[in-house]
C-alpha cells in the first residue's frame, strides 16, 4: 500500500512540476497585480473574484476575506491559443459599469483561469482589470489574513497512508432504507472496485477510488457541506468506508458509514434501490474513467 501511495505521489508531483505556467506578462489592457492592488480594488468599491476549481479549495484551503467565489470551469488548452468559448464562467456577476475595478485570483502560476478570463474581459471593454498571477499563494506569502482555512485538511489527507479503521458514524441497512423511503437528500459514495460497482450499486451512488477521495476530483463528487446532504459511505463490508469517514467528518460533511457495506444491503434487500451497469456519461477521457461521473453532479 505504501508503495502505491509513493507512486501516486510521484506521479502527481511530476504532473504538477510539468504543468505549463501562465504567461509572466499580463494580457493587453490588464494590470499585473500584487496583493496590495487587490486590497485597493476592494477599498475603492470594486470586486475581487476567486476562480479556483471547486468550493473545497475556497472553503478548506482558505481564501482572501473579501474575494467572491465564482469558479471557472476550464476545458480549453493551457496556452495562448486557448478557446475561451470552451470554458464556463458566470459573467452575470460582473459589475454593469465596465470602469469598476475588478480583480482576479486563482491557485498559482500554473493556473491559467485568471489569465484567460482577464484577457476576455479586456476584449469585452472592461478598463480596470487586475490579475494576481500567483493567486492565493502570493496572498499567503504576504502573511495576509484568510478566511475558512481548515488546519487539519493536509494532515487528514495522510490518513489513507495508515491503517485507520474507525467504526463511528455507523448506520444499519434498515436506517438507510428509511432514508430512501422518506426521499431524504442523500449521496452515496461507493469505495469498492469498479467491477463491483458496475454489477450493482445503490441509487445516487458515485464511484470514488479510496485513495482519490480527498483529491480535487474526488471532492467534486461530494455535495458541499452547507447543502445539508447526508453522505453515505459504502464499501464491501463497511471497514474501508469507516476509514474514509474520519477526514470527511472533520471537514464538516454530514457523513455516515453503511454497517456491513453492500454485502449487508444485498443480503437484506436484494436489488431494491440499486442500479447496474455503466454510468450514462460523456467525458473527454472516455466512459471508463472514474472522473467521467463529475459531469453528472448537480447541486
Amino acid at each position: 500500500m505504501k508503495s502505491l501511495f509513493f507512486v501516486l505521489g510521484l506521479l502527481f508531483s511530476t504532473l504538477l512540476f510539468s504543468a505549463p505556467q501562465s504567461p509572466t506578462e499580463a494580457p493587453d489592457g490588464v494590470e499585473k497585480a500584487t496583493p496590495q492592488d487587490l486590497i485597493d480594488v476592494f477599498h475603492s468599491g470594486g470586486q475581487v473574484y476567486d476562480l479556483r476549481w471547486h468550493y473545497s479549495a475556497y472553503e478548506f484551503s482558505g481564501h482572501i476575506p473579501f474575494a467572491k467565489y465564482v469558479p471557472y470551469t476550464e476545458y480549453s488548452k493551457k496556452n495562448k491559443n486557448f478557446d475561451i468559448n470552451k470554458d464556463i464562467w458566470d459573467y452575470s456577476v460582473l459589475p454593469k459599469d465596465k470602469e469598476t475595478p475588478i480583480g482576479f485570483s486563482c491557485g498559482g502560476v500554473n493556473c491559467w483561469k485568471s489569465y484567460k478570463l482577464t484577457t476576455e474581459l479586456a476584449r469585452r471593454g472592461y478598463t480596470n482589470i487586475y490579475w494576481l498571477r500567483e493567486g492565493q499563494k502570493a496572498w499567503d506569502e504576504a502573511n495576509l489574513p484568510v478566511l475558512n482555512r481548515n488546519p487539519i485538511l493536509e494532515p487528514i489527507r495522510k490518513i489513507f497512508n495508515g491503517e485507520n479503521e474507525p467504526t463511528t458514524w455507523i448506520i444499519d441497512v434498515e436506517t438507510l432504507k428509511d432514508m430512501y423511503d422518506d426521499e431524504e437528500d442523500i449521496k452515496v459514495i461507493d469505495l469498492r472496485d469498479k467491477v463491483e460497482f458496475k454489477k450493482g450499486r445503490l441509487k445516487t451512488a458515485f464511484y470514488v477510488p479510496i485513495q482519490r477521495l480527498l483529491t480535487r476530483d474526488g471532492l467534486k463528487l461530494i455535495p458541499e457541506p452547507k447543502l445539508e446532504y447526508k453522505i453515505i459511505l459504502v464499501s464491501r463490508n463497511g471497514i474501508l468506508a469507516g476509514s474514509a469517514a474520519v477526514p470527511l467528518s472533520a471537514l464538516g460533511y454530514d457523513v455516515y458509514v453503511l454497517k456491513g457495506g453492500m454485502k449487508a444491503w444485498n443480503d437484506t434487500y436484494k436489488k431494491e434501490n440499486t442500479v447496474t451497469g455503466e454510468l450514462e456519461v460523456n467525458w473527454t477521457d472516455g466512459p471508463n474513467n472514474w472522473k467521467s461521473q463529475i459531469v453528472k453532479v448537480k447541486k
